[in-house]
């Protein structure tokens, strides 16, 4: 009698139809929040049961998509991503899915990354009331339909205006961008610093001054090997205290600046083409924030960031990194 019970359960499982898994947000639950700081601007919206989808723009970059999910639910593969009016601005109307293309999706807790031109697309589709569903199989159950997660342009607006005037106030580069920055002379001496390099280190000036974590500045003189030795490594020396000079003129602590030169000794490519050695005569600054140092300078004396010459303090495993 129980294997006769059993059959039944089996067969009556097998008779199913298979279940589409949806994730959405019901319509007095549905929200976006806009998140804002001069280093980064988001629109997150929570899905109940699956995580997050987030819009994102970083400082210096273009804006992107991705999902953060609590776990993994979809099947990697090809996502197929549509756009459809909701059901509820308009429940007489015969339901209208289109199409919008199909984007790689694996499994994980960070499923999907999408360019900034899937984004705005997204984006313009929530604008517009419509809602942006991503759809592909779970990954548990090959016998499911397609599992869904829909994103809902309710509340979308709102935050969409706040997200835009956060695009207006960030910064023009991010610490990634800016942390070792590659500064170019051109060939033989010169007084001052161009109005081009002046302007990247205006974007060093900036991050600086809202990144209160920022502490060091490595600044690293480099030539050619055109020209005598001993004058190339005058010539770095009097590079790289151009970079040190301006930066201290507008306002960053000499104790946190320390200037190394070495000539022609590390050059980044060949000195035997004119791009190779328009490569060589540069000044790199390298940026460390607090968490990355292990002791912090000590202010005071000007010998703690004292200007250091290549055959003293300047190490090849320190000039490998410029």
């Amino acid at each position: 009698m129980r294997d006769i019970w059993v059959g039944f359960w089996v067969c009556l499982l097998v008779s199913l139809p298979a279940q589409a898994v949806t994730y959405s947000n019901h319509i007095n639950t549905s929200e976006w929040e806009a998140r804002s700081s001069v280093f980064e601007c988001r629109l997150e919206h929570t899905v109940p049961y699956y995580g997050k989808a987030v819009f994102r723009t970083r400082a210096g970059e273009r804006s992107g998509f991705f999902l953060s999910a609590k776990a993994s639910r979809f099947k990697a593969g090809e996502a197929k991503l549509t756009t459809r009016i909701p059901v509820w601005f308009n429940p007489n109307e015969e339901e209208r899915e289109s199409l919008m293309g199909a984007a790689p999706i694996k499994q994980g807790k960070w499923p999907l990354w999408l360019d900034t031109t899937w984004a705005e697309r997204m984006m313009a589709e929530l604008s517009e009331g419509n809602e942006v569903a991503i759809k592909q199989k779970v990954w548990f159950n090959s016998e499911a339909e397609e599992a869904e997660l829909a994103l809902s342009s309710i509340g979308f607006k709102k935050a969409y205006r706040r997200y835009l005037d956060c695009l207006a106030g960030l910064l023009p580069a991010n610490f990634d961008q800016l942390k070792r920055t590659a500064l170019y002379f051109e060939p033989g001496e010169t007084d001052e610093l161009s109005p081009g390099l002046q302007r990247q280190l205006d974007k060093i000036l900036a991050l600086v001054k809202h990144d209160n974590k920022l502490r060091m500045f490595y600044i690293d003189g480099h030539t050619d090997s055109n020209g005598d030795r001993a004058e190339n490594l005058e010539l770095s020396k009097t590079r790289a205290e151009l970079v040190s000079t301006y930066l201290k003129r507008r306002g960053i602590p000499e104790d946190w600046i320390v200037i190394r030169w070495h000539g022609e000794r590390y050059p980044v490519a060949s000195n035997a083409t004119v791009n190779g050695r328009a490569r060589n005569r540069r000044v790199t600054v390298r940026l460390e924030r607090i968490e990355e140092i292990d002791v912090l300078p000590l202010g005071g004396k000007s010998d703690t960031a004292a200007a250091v010459g290549d055959g003293q303090r300047a190490h090849a495993g320190d000039a490998n990194e410029q």
